[in-house]
């Protein structure tokens, strides 16, 4: 009988353990994942709750770094996911809704770099942010994504005015590239 109540402890205590985290998988994916796949995305996963543990108490660290942590990935679509595992409806309570938004705003950023290089992968992710229940990962996902396209749109508009301010020295003339000239 003890073994029996025991048991049944152990399992709910287990179960309260495993299903926040499974509804955080099921959220981001309900396509099922080849055990490959679920290796590399709890590889992620463990990233980015490193990231939560080192930049807790610096939100602006923590964009920077889900921005970068996805943006120069040799797969910006599972870093993605990963982000959003551990961010969108989270049950960890170290998950607060500044750190929510810092890391959704450097998704939304990531997101409009990767549709400069990248735009497959970008769309991929536009989709999975998309798709998400939870509206203050959205709206994060939504205002890091202007704030990044508001600096790309500035940085193009310094070029083109310092376009004509060469300070190099070089005085030879430019010449376009054709087939002819090599």
């Amino acid at each position: 009988m003890l073994k029996n109540t025991l048991l049944a402890a152990v399992c709910v205590a287990g179960l309260s353990v495993v299903a926040p985290i499974t509804m955080a998988y099921a959220a981001v994916d309900a396509t099922e994942l080849s055990a490959d796949e679920q290796a590399a995305l709890d590889a992620q996963v463990a990233v980015v709750e490193g990231f939560l543990a080192t930049y807790e108490n610096d939100p602006a660290g923590l964009e920077a770094a889900i921005k970068d942590y996805v943006l120069t990935s040799t797969n910006p679509v599972l870093n993605a996911k990963a982000v959003l595992v551990v961010f969108d409806n989270s049950q960890n309570p170290k998950v607060t809704a500044t750190l929510k938004a810092a890391a959704g705003r450097g998704v939304g950023a990531a997101i409009v770099a990767l549709g400069i290089t990248n735009p497959e992968d970008a769309a991929t992710i536009t989709a999975l942010v998309s798709g998400s229940d939870d509206q203050a990962m959205k709206d994060s996902a939504q205002e890091g994504a202007n704030s990044e396209t508001a600096s790309i749109n500035n940085q193009r508009r310094q070029n083109r005015a310092n376009a004509g301010n060469d300070t190099t020295g070089d005085s030879t003339p430019e010449k376009d590239l054709s087939p002819t000239v090599i």
